[in-house]
Formats: structure tokens, C-alpha cells, sequence
């Protein structure tokens, strides 16, 4: 039996709230939390490590909550809807009336990417609908960028506040009505392609592309990308109109690969998210099978030309992740020692250092100070080739 004001609701009772400070956050989730301890509903918690230590810190011991601190959980929305759904499956078997889960989807506020998030903060209110989820989102308000805020009430039933406010949103829209944010341009996508190859057939495009990519990217990498461009291919061969042309661009370290047919695309807006959305007859298991590889970037772009789905492997552009120009990513020190020569780190999404040298766990957020505020002196200098290979990238 579902408990709260999810009572009697079908499906995912979805709604998000915004925080300004670590005290707003705590009066959103804790209240969540402890209702659900008291209902006897397991809690699945999806905070990055320094969240989830505030949570420990004032929450009380249980089994009913779950923390899941391991960065595959947002690894990409494909791979989240069914992550979640396997928790499901297995508190629903243990006996459980209702399900509470929160999680920090990535954005570029916290040092991720949220290309593609809108989807999944759409498809969640479809997709979940078997199960009895009561799914709280929550975002900084002071680190998400107004698209972001946008989909947040686009898709969200319900937005709640700190001081215990809540009301409908809006400004909901339906999976059916909702319009997804365009991908960002590639800059390599202004550029001359590398090659390009109108109606080959599959093995020789999958030769020659891979010939291309070779020694650009990671060996698997590579591997994953000759996969999702083969899925592509078939798909654009099945479902598609000829001509299918594919064009391909290359960097240091970065691959990016254009499938276009001159077809309308994909009807569904659950394609790639799921395995089989209705009314997607075959295409929906290959795109999703790509949807699952955490190594390549996959962008679905339909326009009066036609479809296209564009794959990119290695690093993303710098200005997509936010290390260039009007840059908000964090600085912070171990311990949250004052600054000095050498030890000031870039913070990642995860909270953990840029370099990978200083944890979550260590790593302290000085309050007010970014990345580009930081004297030379100062930064950490493994960090600071990082952004190099970034900018050259």
C-alpha cells in the first residue's frame, strides 16, 4: 500500500524540488526519507559521496535505505531506467507497497553533461509506470543553467520546496507533447569531414570508419563505436529511405561519426530508453543496445533533411563539459586547507578531485571560488593538464 501523497497514484509519483544550500537540501530529503522509514517502504538514495555522508549524518540507521554512491548509476539514461528497474523488480519481490528513490541526474551545475537527461526525466513518467515509484528530484539552484530548470518543470507533476511547500507544476508536459532540448553542435561538425560514404555497404563502412578511428580513441572505445555504428546502419538500411549517408570527423582523442537518412526517424519518444517502446517494430532493441554504451555519446537529430544519429567517441568538446570561457566548475583543497602552492584541485561531478588524486572523502569545496579563479600557482598541476588535453581535444 503506497503511503504519502503518492497514495492511491498509479505508477511513478514524480516530482522535484530546487536547494540553495546544503540546509535546503537536507529539509527536502530528510522528511522523504524517515516518511518512508516509518512506512516500511525501502528508500534507494543516488547521491554523489559528500551528499550521501550529510544524509548518514542526519538521517537514522536503517535498512531500508540504499545508498548507491557508484557513478555507473548515471552513466547514461538508457542505463539509469534500467538500473532503477531492477531495484524495483527486487523490492517489489521482497514484498515492498511503494519505492522512494532520489538521485542528482549529471548537468553541467555538478559537473556532468545533461544532454540526453531531458529525455529521461520525460520517460520516467512512462516507462515506470508498473511500478509503485515515488521519484523526488532534486537540483541546486544556484549551479543548473535555465534549460535545465525549464525541463525540470516540463516534466515534473509536482515541485515541492524547502519550507514544505508543493503544488502541480504548471507547466507539465506529457512524454507525448514533450520537446526534448537539441543536442549541442559538435564543433568538429563545422569542420571538413574525414570521409564520407553514401550508400556502402555495411562491412565496407565499418572497415573504413574503423580504419579512421584507429588510434584516435581507446581500443574499447573503438570496439563500442563500430557497434553503434553497425546498429545505426541496420536500422537506417531497415527503417530508414536512401540515401544513408555516413560522415566522420576526427581529432586528437575524439571521434565523431553522422548516420543520416532522409526518412522522418523514429516515432517514439522512448526510443533508445527502453528496449521495445510501442510502435518501434525492431528499431527500438538496437538503439537502445547503444543507448547502454557509457563510452560513446549518442545524439538523436531529426530536421527537415532528415534523420540522423550522431555518435561520438573519446572527450567531448571543452566547452560542452564547462572547462572553457565563463567556466562554473568548482575548486577545492583536501580537507579544506587554505590555498597554497600546488594543492588546489579542479572538483569533478563526483566530488573527487579533476585528477583523480584527491577523493569525495577528502576533497572539501572552497565555497565561492571556481576553477578559472584560481592563480596558476596554485593549481593542482595534474588538473591543470587535464584541461589542457581537454582544450586541445
Amino acid at each position: 500500500m503506497r503511503t504519502g501523497v503518492a497514495r492511491g497514484h498509479v505508477g511513478n509519483f514524480h516530482e522535484a524540488g530546487l536547494y540553495s544550500s546544503d540546509a535546503e537540501f537536507l529539509s527536502l530529503i530528510v522528511p522523504f526519507v524517515t516518511d518512508g522509514i516509518a512506512g516500511g517502504e525501502p528508500v534507494v538514495i543516488g547521491y554523489d559521496d559528500r551528499k550521501c555522508d550529510l544524509l548518514r549524518a542526519a538521517l537514522p540507521r536503517s535498512d531500508e535505505v540504499t545508498f548507491i554512491v557508484d557513478k555507473s548509476l548515471y552513466a547514461s539514461p538508457a542505463g539509469a531506467i534500467e538500473a532503477y528497474r531492477r531495484q524495483f523488480e527486487r523490492h517489489l519481490a521482497a514484498g515492498a507497497g511503494q519505492i522512494r528513490i532520489a538521485g542528482d541526474v549529471p548537468h553541467e551545475g555538478n559537473g556532468g553533461r545533461f544532454a540526453g537527461w531531458d529525455r529521461y526525466e520525460s520517460a520516467v513518467n512512462t516507462v515506470w509506470q508498473d511500478y509503485p515509484v515515488w521519484s523526488r528530484c532534486l537540483y541546486d539552484a544556484t549551479a543548473v543553467a535555465d534549460d535545465v530548470r525549464d525541463v525540470v518543470e516540463r516534466t515534473h507533476r509536482r515541485l515541492v520546496t524547502p519550507d514544505g511547500g508543493a503544488g502541480d507544476s504548471p507547466r507539465y508536459q506529457d512524454v507525448g507533447e514533450f520537446q526534448s532540448l537539441s543536442p549541442p553542435v559538435d564543433p568538429l561538425e563545422a569542420s571538413t569531414p574525414t570521409a564520407v560514404l553514401v550508400d556502402a555497404p555495411l562491412t565496407q563502412t565499418r572497415r573504413r570508419i574503423a580504419d579512421i578511428a584507429r588510434g584516435r580513441v581507446g581500443a574499447t572505445t573503438l570496439d563500442d563505436l563500430v557497434l553503434a555504428l553497425s546498429e545505426a546502419l541496420i536500422n537506417a538500411q531497415s527503417y530508414g529511405r536512401r540515401p544513408i549517408t555516413v560522415k566522420v570527423w576526427t581529432a586528437e582523442g575524439r571521434v565523431v561519426v553522422h548516420v543520416h537518412d532522409t526518412g522522418s526517424g523514429p516515432a517514439s519518444p522512448l526510443i533508445g530508453l527502453v528496449p521495445t517502446p510501442e510502435g518501434s517494430a525492431g528499431a527500438g532493441l538496437g538503439l537502445w543496445l547503444t543507448h547502454q554504451l557509457t563510452d560513446i555519446d549518442v545524439a538523436l537529430v531529426t530536421d527537415a533533411a532528415g534523420f540522423t544519429l550522431r555518435l561520438r567517441g573519446g572527450r567531448l568538446p571543452v566547452r560542452e563539459d564547462g572547462f572553457a570561457g565563463d567556466t562554473t566548475l568548482r575548486a577545492g583543497t583536501p580537507y579544506g586547507a587554505s590555498p597554497s602552492p600546488r594543492n588546489v584541485h579542479a572538483v569533478d561531478g563526483d566530488g573527487s578531485s579533476f585528477c583523480d588524486l584527491i577523493g569525495a572523502a577528502t576533497l572539501v569545496e572552497l565555497a565561492g571560488l571556481c576553477w578559472s579563479d584560481v592563480p596558476g600557482d596554485q593549481r593542482c598541476p595534474e588538473c591543470q593538464t587535464l584541461m589542457g588535453s581537454y582544450a586541445r581535444g
